[in-house]
């Protein structure tokens, strides 16, 4: 089976790129309005206000598209390790799962070997009681 052909998605690189430039646009806006506040053409109340709107804005603005962005992060993350694993598995000796199944052997019987010793230690500590309850 071949594994699925991969090629970069324009709108990934767009998208970032429009987040950066809106968040950029806010900055200058806000700059402005400083620049503004210097020349003393707009009372102060109202330009606290308006930094304050428009930082408002931005933020809810961020949070909407970081959440979409996150969203398709996810979804590209999955898909592409389902690729991944797609690719190992063509590539993967088929004698590996024998070597696999022979390791797995080995750790079942180690687990095997604590538990048993798990459960001696228990039962010399129940005998104990027994012999001090006497």
């Amino acid at each position: 089976m071949n594994a699925p052909f991969w090629k970069p998605l324009p709108t990934k690189l767009r998208a970032y790129e429009a987040l950066h430039t809106m968040n950029r646009c806010f900055e200058a806006t806000l700059l402005s309005l400083e620049g503004l506040e210097r020349l003393g053409m707009f009372r102060l109340e109202f330009l606290n206000a308006f930094k304050v709107t428009l930082e408002h804005t931005r933020a809810q603005a961020n949070e909407e598209l970081i959440h979409t962005l996150q969203d398709y992060e996810q979804e590209e993350s999955a898909r592409f390790d389902q690729m991944q694993h797609e690719w190992e598995k063509q590539l993967a000796d088929p004698d590996d799962v024998f070597f696999a199944a022979r390791d797995r052997k080995q750790e079942i019987k180690e687990q095997i070997r604590e538990l048993q010793k798990g459960l001696q230690r228990q039962q010399r500590g129940r005998s104990r009681k027994k012999k001090a309850r006497r």
